[in-house]
This record gives C-alpha cells, sequence and structure tokens, in this order.
C-alpha cells in the first residue's frame, strides 16, 4: 500500500450509489475514474440510520454510530431535561438554523474526532467539527449563510464552487487532513428529484473539482501521497406524498411538541415528534411515570399499530421490556438485540418484517451485514439497535415507506425528495479511493479507521468500524 502523508475527505451529500455508479460507467466521472477508481477502489456501503446530514456524518469523523454518539437525528428531544429544567437549551434541539451551532458540545466526548487525532486539519461546510483549530474552520460563520442560500434558493451550484475554492486554497497550508462538504446534489434533489438535471451536473461538478484538485496536487509534488475519499452520508427518494405525524398525534389526543414551533407546548407536552430527512421521526411519549422514563414497546403497542397500519410508515422500532429492539411493519414483527458477545440476535415473532430469506438467529455483526448487504433493508437490524442505544432517541422510531415522508407542514421549500429512512435507496451510498480496499460489505463507519491506517495512525479500540486497507 502507498504511503500516504495526508487525506482529503469529500462529503458527496445526498449522493445516491446507483446514479453515482451509473455516471462512472457512462465516463461523465472522468476526473474520479482516473485519479481515485483506476488508482484505488469503487464500491458501494451501507451508511447508519438515521440516514441524514449530521448523524450520518459521526461515522467519518469519529468512526461510531450516531446512537452511540447521542446524536440520534437532526432534531431531537431529551425528556430527563425537558421534564427537569424549563430554562435551559438542552432540552430539545433542532439543527437546522443557528442551533447547528451546539452539535459540536452535544456529541458524546467519549471518541476523538479525526480533528482531534490531525491538529493541521481543514473543514469546509461540516457542523461535527470539534477539535478544528479556528483558523482552520474556514466557513465557520459563513456556513450558515451558504446553507440558507443552498436551501432558499436555486443557486446551489455557487455553494459548491465556493466549497472547491477553498478546498484548492487551503492546500498551500499542507494540512494532512481535509472534511470538504458539497451540498449540490442533495439540495436540488430536494428541490426537485434525485435525477435531474441540476442534480447530475452537482455530481459532474465534484468531479470536476477532483480534476482540479489532482492538477494543484501534483504541482505541488504531493499527488501520489495524498489519500482521497469520496462518500456520502445517504441517499435520497422522489416524494410523492406526506404524511403529517405531528397532527396524526393531536388526533390520538397528545399534546404535541415540535418544530419549528417549539412554544406551542414548551411545558406541557405529553408527546413529540422530532423529524430527520423527513423520512425519519423520533417520537416521544410520556409515560405513565411521567417524562423521567422511556415508554416500552410493549406499553406503545396500541400506538404502533396505529403507525404500521398506515401506507407511509413502513417500520416502527422500540425497545420492550427486556431491552431488546422490537421491530414492526405490514409484513411482520421481530426483536433483535446484541448479546454479550456481540453477536446479532434476531428472533421472529410473526412473519419477517424486513422479508430477510435465510437470516440465522445470531450472527456476528460482519455476516450480519453480509445476509442483509442486498437486501432491501442493508444493515437493518444493527443500525436499529445502535440507535435505540441513545438516550436522546425516541420511545419509537419510524422510517417511512418509498415515495413518503413523515412532515407534511413547515417545509419551505416543500421536500420534493427525502431520506432519512432504512430501505436501500437511502442506506446505499458510494464509495471511491485512491487506494485498494480489502472488503466487498463494508459500512461507512469503516471509513474512519481506513484512513486512520492509511496514515499510519493507531485505530482506536472503542470505534465502530474496521480498516479496509492492511
Amino acid at each position: 500500500m502507498t504511503e500516504f502523508k495526508s487525506c482529503i475527505f469529500i462529503m458527496a451529500d445526498g449522493a445516491r450509489a446507483d446514479v453515482f455508479s451509473d455516471l462512472l460507467q457512462r465516463g461523465d466521472l472522468p476526473n474520479i475514474s482516473k485519479y481515485l477508481v483506476e488508482k484505488g477502489s469503487y464500491k458501494e456501503a451501507v451508511t447508519v440510520f438515521p440516514s441524514t446530514t449530521g448523524p450520518a456524518y459521526t461515522p467519518y469523523i469519529l468512526g461510531k454510530y450516531p446512537g452511540r454518539c447521542n446524536l440520534p437525528g437532526i432534531r431531537w428531544f431529551d425528556r430527563n431535561v425537558y421534564d427537569n429544567k424549563v430554562f435551559s437549551f438542552n432540552r430539545f434541539r433542532s439543527y437546522i438554523g443557528l442551533e447547528t451551532y451546539f452539535m459540536n458540545k452535544d456529541v458524546s466526548k467519549d471518541f476523538k474526532t479525526v480533528f482531534e487525532i490531525f491538529p493541521r486539519s481543514v473543514n469546509i461546510f461540516n457542523e461535527l467539527s470539534r477539535g478544528i483549530n479556528f483558523k482552520n474552520d474556514k466557513t465557520l460563520f459563513s456556513k450558515l449563510y451558504y446553507k440558507v442560500k443552498s436551501h432558499f434558493t436555486d443557486k446551489t451550484d455557487e455553494v459548491d464552487l465556493v466549497a472547491e475554492r477553498i478546498l484548492l486554497q487551503s492546500l498551500k497550508d499542507l494540512p494532512e487532513f481535509i472534511y470538504a462538504v458539497f451540498l449540490g446534489i442533495d439540495t436540488y434533489s430536494h428541490i426537485n428529484h434525485p435525477f435531474h438535471k441540476k442534480v447530475l451536473d452537482s455530481y459532474r461538478r465534484i468531479d470536476n473539482t477532483v480534476g482540479l484538485l489532482a492538477k494543484s496536487l501534483e504541482a505541488l509534488g504531493r499527488l501520489e501521497e495524498t489519500l482521497i475519499v469520496i462518500s456520502s452520508d445517504h441517499g435520497l427518494t422522489q416524494t410523492h406524498s406526506h404524511f403529517d405525524s405531528l397532527e396524526f398525534l393531536n388526533n390520538q389526543g397528545y399534546k404535541t411538541f415540535y418544530y419549528p414551533n417549539v412554544f406551542k407546548h414548551f411545558t406541557d407536552a405529553d408527546a413529540a415528534s422530532l423529524i430527520s430527512g423527513n423520512a425519519m421521526a423520533n417520537i416521544y411519549l410520556k409515560s405513565r411515570d411521567g417524562w423521567g422514563r422511556k415508554s416500552t414497546y410493549d406499553e406503545l403497542q396500541g400506538l404502533v399499530d396505529k403507525f404500521v397500519e398506515r401506507p407511509e410508515v413502513d417500520i416502527v422500532a422500540g425497545l420492550d421490556d427486556k431491552g431488546r429492539a422490537r421491530v414492526k411493519s405490514i409484513n411482520g414483527e421481530a426483536a433483535t438485540w446484541l448479546d454479550t458477545e456481540g453477536n446479532v440476535n434476531y428472533e421472529k415473532i410473526k412473519g419477517d418484517p424486513f422479508n430477510y430469506n435465510g437470516m440465522p438467529k445470531k450472527m456476528s455483526s460482519e455476516e450480519a451485514l453480509a445476509h442483509s448487504f442486498n437486501t432491501e433493508y442493508p444493515d437493518a437490524l444493527l443500525q436499529i439497535i445502535q440507535l435505540l442505544e441513545s438516550p436522546r432517541t425516541g420511545d419509537l422510531v419510524l422510517s417511512a415507506s418509498p415515495g413518503y415522508d413523515l412532515r407534511a407542514k413547515h417545509e419551505n421549500p416543500e421536500h420534493r425528495s427525502s431520506h432519512g429512512a432504512l430501505f436501500r435507496d437511502h442506506m446505499i451510498v458510494p464509495f471511491a479511493i485512491n487506494t485498494k480496499v480489502n472488503k466487498e460489505c463494508i459500512r461507512t463507519v469503516d471509513i474512519f479507521a481506513t484512513m486512520l491506517n492509511a496514515l499510519g495512525e493507531p485505530v482506536p479500540d472503542n470505534i465502530d468500524g474496521v480498516s479496509l486497507v492492511d
């Protein structure tokens, strides 16, 4: 393996693996093909649940699943703080807008970020930046402006060109690590659909950036010693219908807390609906003992059944009385959990919520991935388990059906595509790297360990992924 001295990670936010693969095969991504794929590898990888920006960055930046970083969504509700502290900034969160600046404080401090491992790092349009040098967080103050511009205007291409300019300018300082986010694919997909011309142009724009990057590195004599990685946090699917999970709960008699109107039930909520990517929801219910404890799946069985009856809801999950993840869909019901040896256990109660064929009752984490990798729900068992480990995760977690999302109001402009769910089109992402990798079934959480290993850094024992290079 080549001895790399630095790494550049490009987050193609929202890139679908099938679109990326098709463009590669058609020759529409010539620079990515020449400088990454031909020298190294192109694979498909499984992202995390929820498959949404922010939580799905933790694999790359901390080598951890978002549930284990206590980051269960782009919006969450902390039942204990809500119950005990009326005036606290930690009662609930939405990483849309100014609250994005709380993300570094909110994420578990038990694990080192890539920026803490590589002090000479550069960060571009990424909120999860704990450990970055103030000077090198290149968009610390401007990212909010550019993300608002990207969200509310049709000029995300201009924002991606800003990311390109900062990336190329940063090379002169010889950083050890660069994390650069390109927003065009995600934003144009939300506004239009994942196969729109502007979306495809955003893939090509990243390819053009890679060409300029390679030429700049070559001029500096650093091309061969720079590890270049491109991946994504999630895919997207076109949305034809919106399910109002907020009004659904209100119609069940709950006083539901929600964003953006956090003052409506600031002190008297008995439920909360917090949406991520619009196709995933954390649902919180006040237990009969108050907000001090979570309600179990068993206690909420009636509500579970009502959600499953909705065509917009694909999967409902929660923790049962035994602490196991219970999962239900129209196809069946099952329990899944990790035993003391770290094995994934899967017990079908009725039918099979994921329609898995030949899934063993007990398997290692890698076996669970291999058995599910080519199904409609890749790695769903482990992804549900890790998410439910977070104290901030809802009592119930909803994953939307293809074509639907879970937020009917308060989205301006209207989202015509969504992400966040457990099914394949949201969970499989592209992964290109300019070195050979030694696995076929890959999780995005493996890429952190891979980058450290390729740069000669020791891989921490307490991370979730494994290195893909020898």
